[in-house]
């Protein structure tokens, strides 16, 4: 007979990747942040998302219908815009250093390629992951509502929070780490192929920002998410 332990451990498991494995600005900057500085950007992107989630979930233990409501209310719009604002600037910094290294004016990857608040430095990628895991309320809604039996479950045990964390966390770090060795790999093949890499990540983070623009005008959006 399994322990609850181990039944939260499983429970974690068989929930975590419906969100840390969708596809998203997190992920696109995951890519940019190895094709320029190598497999620790995606860990360093995944660091920065875990300094804002941790406090986040065991603040949701407490108080997950106060944040529910904010979600489906101003608060919610206005993180969508934040992060609308956010990825349109990250998509046009990745544009420019794309046709920049299509040209040859700049080296492959290297600190400093991607402009202000790019993934471009370990501090860089932090920051990065810090502001699309805390400006995006998929991500905060999905604690509030997927995510959160697993924080009910944890609470009723004395170690619960600290196990159930640690199941789901790692997937995070696994999944950054692999997306930035793509990135890498893609960085190697050659400048031009560089450069497509930085403008597929260009396009990819404006469908993005032109979705959360969209639905930032759109009132309660965020609230279904």
């Amino acid at each position: 007979m399994r322990t609850p332990y181990a039944r939260l451990v499983a429970k974690t498991l068989a929930i975590t990747p419906s969100g840390a494995l969708s596809p998203g600005p997190l992920s696109a900057a995951g890519v940019a942040a190895g094709a320029m500085l190598g497999p620790l950007g995606g860990v360093a992107v995944a660091l920065g998302h875990t300094l804002f989630e941790l406090p986040y979930v065991a603040l949701l233990t407490r108080w997950a219908s106060r944040v529910r409501g904010a979600l489906t209310g101003g608060w919610g719009r206005l993180l969508l815009a934040v992060m609308a604002g956010f990825t349109w600037f990250f998509s046009a910094g990745l544009a420019e250093l794309a046709v920049a290294s299509w040209r040859g004016a700049v080296s492959i990857a290297g600190p400093g390629r991607g402009g202000p608040l790019s993934p471009d430095s370990l501090a860089g990628a932090v920051v990065v992951g810090v502001l699309y895991t805390g400006a995006n309320p998929y991500f905060l809604a999905w604690w509030a509502t997927t995510g959160f039996p697993l924080l009910e479950e944890a609470s009723r045990l004395r170690a619960g929070l600290p196990v159930m964390y640690a199941s789901h966390v790692w997937m995070d770090y696994a999944w950054l780490a692999l997306l930035a060795a793509g990135g890498v790999a893609a960085g190697r093949t050659g400048q031009h192929a560089y450069a497509a890499l930085m403008a597929a990540l260009s396009l990819v983070l404006a469908y993005y920002a032109l979705r959360f623009t969209l639905l930032a005008l759109r009132p309660g959006a965020a609230g279904r998410a």
